[in-house]
Order: C-alpha cells, then sequence, then structure tokens
C-alpha cells in the first residue's frame, strides 16, 4: 500500500497564500494540461466543504489550502473556464458539484479519466484499479474518510492527496491516444461537455424529509408526531456542534424511539442504533423532546384521487420510459458499455415526454453525437415509433 511517497518525487508545493497562488497560476497557465481532484468533509461537518484542491502540472504536484485562501481561490475561475488548458479529473461529477457550489467555478476543457476507461471497456474504472493496472501502485484506503478540514495535515493525508493527481497529466496522454484508436474519442468529448453543462446540484433542504426515512411508512399519527420532532431536534443539534447528523443519532435509532418511547435513560440505552455511551451524551435531551411531540398527531400524506383517465396516461407514461430504460440497456450489452455512456439518463427521461417519431423530431429533442448517430439512432428511432402516446 502506498502511503507515502518515494523519495524520487519533487517535494509537494503547499499554497496557502495569494503570492504563492499568483506564481502557480502563472505556472499553470502554461501548460496544455492539468490534473485535478478536491477533498471535502462530508464526514466530519454537518455542510460538507471543500478543505484541499490538489493540482498537477505533469511536473510539480500542488495542494491549495482553500481553508487559509477563502474567496481568494475565485482567482482559479478564468483558468478553469479557459478550454485551452484541459482540466484532467477521475469520475468529475462530485469535484465539480464542489467547485460550482463553493467558488461559483465553472470548468471547461474538462478530460474525465473514468469516463475514458468505461469507453475504452475496463471492467474497473475506480482510480485505484487504473493506478494498479498501468503503474502497478496499491493504493491505501487510509485517508478515504479522514477529516480534511484539520490541520496540520499528516504526512499520510500529504501523500493521498497528491497520488490522487500526481499520475493524471500522462494518463491524459495515454487515453487521449487509446480512444482515438477505439474511434469513440468523439462520443468521449460529448460525454465531458456534458458533465460540464449538467453539474450535479445540491438540493434544498427538506422539512419533510423525515417522511423518506426506513420504517416510517404506515406509522400511526402520534409515531409520526414523534419522529418529526426527533428529526427537527437532530438537524438543529447537528449543526450547533458542525458534525453529520449520523453522528447525532443515526435513523435506526430515531425511528426506534419514536416506534417505541423509552420512559427513562436506561431504557433508551437498551433501544438499537444507542447504547450507554449515547443515553449518557444525550438521552436528557431525547426524552425532553419526546416529552414535547406528546399528544401531537401528524397524518400521513393524503394520495389525491386521480380520474381513471388520468391513472392510464400515468401508466402508459412509466410504461414508455421503461420501454426506453429496456432499449438502452440492451444496447449496452450488445455494445458492451455502461448504460451510462451510451446515453445519459436525464435524455432518456426527456425522450420519454417528448416521444419523437423521426430523426429530425430526435434531433429537437436530444444532440446525438456522430458515434451515437452510427449506433443508436437507428434503433432508438424504431423503438420510439413503436410506443403509444400517453394522451
Amino acid at each position: 500500500m502506498l502511503e507515502r511517497i518515494s523519495e524520487s518525487w519533487p517535494p509537494v508545493r503547499w499554497v496557502a497564500d495569494v503570492a504563492t497562488l499568483d506564481r502557480a497560476l502563472e505556472r499553470w497557465r502554461a501548460v496544455p494540461a492539468l490534473g485535478i481532484d478536491t477533498e471535502a468533509n462530508s464526514f466530519h461537518a454537518y455542510r460538507e466543504r471543500l478543505c484541499l484542491l490538489q493540482v498537477s502540472d505533469g511536473i510539480d504536484d500542488w495542494l491549495v489550502d482553500p481553508i487559509a485562501l477563502g474567496d481568494e481561490l475565485k482567482r482559479l475561475t478564468p483558468l478553469f473556464a479557459d478550454p485551452a488548458v484541459v482540466k484532467i479529473f477521475h469520475a468529475a461529477e462530485y469535484d465539480l458539484l464542489l467547485l460550482r457550489r463553493e467558488l461559483g467555478i465553472e470548468v471547461h476543457g474538462l478530460f474525465d479519466t473514468q469516463v475514458a476507461m468505461t469507453l475504452l471497456k475496463h471492467k474497473q474504472t475506480g482510480l485505484a484499479a487504473l493506478l494498479h493496472d498501468m503503474y502497478g501502485i496499491e493504493l491505501s484506503k487510509k485517508e478515504q474518510r479522514s477529516d480534511w478540514g484539520r490541520r496540520p495535515l499528516t504526512d499520510s493525508q500529504l501523500a493521498y492527496a497528491r497520488v490522487d493527481v500526481h499520475f493524471l497529466p500522462e494518463l491524459h496522454t495515454r487515453l487521449s491516444s487509446e480512444l482515438a484508436a477505439a474511434g469513440v474519442g468523439g462520443h468521449a468529448g460529448h460525454e465531458y461537455q456534458r458533465l460540464e453543462r449538467q453539474v450535479i446540484q445540491p438540493k434544498p433542504p427538506d422539512p419533510q424529509r423525515w417522511r423518506k426515512l426506513k420504517g416510517v411508512r404506515g406509522l400511526d399519527p402520534e409515531a409520526s408526531a414523534r419522529v418529526e420532532a426527533l428529526f427537527q431536534w437532530r438537524d438543529k443539534t447537528a449543526e450547533s456542534r458542525d458534525v453529520p447528523v449520523f453522528r447525532v443519532l443515526s435513523n435506526e435509532g430515531l425511528v426506534a424511539l419514536a416506534i417505541d418511547p423509552p420512559p427513562d435513560q436506561k431504557a433508551l440505552a437498551s433501544m438499537p442504533g444507542l447504547g450507554w455511551n449515547a443515553a449518557r451524551r444525550i438521552g436528557q435531551a431525547i426524552l425532553e423532546v419526546l416529552e414535547s411531540a406528546r399528544g401531537r398527531r401528524v397524518e400521513t400524506l393524503v394520495v389525491p384521487r386521480l380520474s381513471p383517465e388520468d391513472r392510464q396516461r400515468r401508466q402508459v407514461q412509466r410504461d414508455n420510459l421503461e420501454a426506453l430504460r429496456r432499449w438502452r440497456t440492451n444496447r449496452a450489452v450488445e455494445l458492451d458499455l455502461p448504460s451510462e455512456r451510451l446515453m445519459h439518463r436525464s435524455a432518456v427521461e426527456e425522450l420519454a415526454r417528448a416521444l419523437p417519431r423521426d430523426a429530425q423530431s430526435l434531433a429537437s429533442v436530444v444532440n446525438l453525437n456522430d458515434w451515437q448517430r452510427e449506433h443508436l439512432e437507428a434503433s432508438l428511432l424504431e423503438v420510439l415509433q413503436s410506443l403509444p402516446d400517453p394522451g
């Protein structure tokens, strides 16, 4: 397991002030491609934050400290928006979300090594598998859930962080050649551009999220009221302590308390997902929350009644979407590729809504690239033409 960096590698460059960041930017603008990765503290904070940005320019590895730099890190915006400098990520979706949400940064000129690996029909597409196959390196998993918000970072954290980007520039060169040789370079580029456009947006807070917890459906109104009260208390407690909600009380424990509220801390300690440590730490607060919910009732959400025509229309829409999903799955098997690499699920859903029947209408709904037109269009149109109109 690689936990320490070879002495043959140059020292990592730490970027924690504006002057150093500006010197780094000058260097990065002069290279054709940069390996990029991010680390956040999702297992250690109520709201995860960008805690580390790793950059490799093919010679040096740089670790950029967002905590020290704050808004000054937005100096990266023009570089990340410049498609002339390729930004190489592995499984970019989460990194793009963090950069957009935390800094307002949009990335153009993306290259995703995981997308490349799937199009090249690698069976394992994790970065660890890629580094093992190409370099014989066994990555340590010790820091996967590390607290990246703490300072100073340990030697083990530094090694883990820089390895994630160190090989990306060279991998970009190798994988680009392989994609071109396989005739899927254009399709890969289309996928990179889709990732740039369709950055995942964080979901807004949902005060009714407690209804989706496992075991809540079908509870009586009194138990539902206790779930809601415990859920709200847990959320406020986690926010005040700046810890993830599961570190306050597990979902299992929360639902068990609501179903069978304990009379005292001793009984509370014996419940699933709790124990004596939790009983001593938060037992009194939980008992007070349960007492505050006494006498309250929260009715189960009533599903609106639909007319027979509406029910039939919705069933046809569901069946059409399922037929298109089956088509995508079958074509993926035939082409020996993951279905997400053929066509994104959002495009499949849009096709189910619009039901284009010919090539011209199809092009107005989904912008197929050359590879997709060659390998997908004919069979897709055949399926679309067979689907009934929901009315």
